[in-house]
């Protein structure tokens, strides 16, 4: 058996193939996980996308809302109106902006 040509030679091309070719089954593991990856990332960034779509559609259709939001993010006011900001770090203090 271990003279046997033809088990050495069909035993060095599996061992090649599965290891050392460039088409080896460590290289498609590597390529599945890869595309499994990265199907993973598409469909998250298709879901906020959708999620922005809809942030977008709000605010251009709804007044109530883009208020709201130019109130919290950006801190606007009306002429006739004081805000007053809380530091979340130290509750005591306090900033006026007139």
């Amino acid at each position: 058996m271990l003279k046997n040509k033809y088990l050495w030679i069909s035993f060095c091309f599996f061992i090649w193939m599965f290891f050392f070719d460039s088409n080896s089954l460590i290289l498609h593991y590597k390529f599945e996980n890869s595309i499994k990856e990265m199907t993973l990332d598409r469909d998250s960034l298709k879901k906020k996308i959708l999620s922005e779509e809809n942030h977008l559609k709000k605010l251009t259709t709804d007044p109530k809302y883009l208020e709201k939001l130019a109130r919290e993010k950006f801190y606007m006011k009306k002429k006739d109106e004081d805000l007053f900001l809380i530091s979340r770090k130290n509750q005591m203090e306090l900033i006026k902006i007139t």
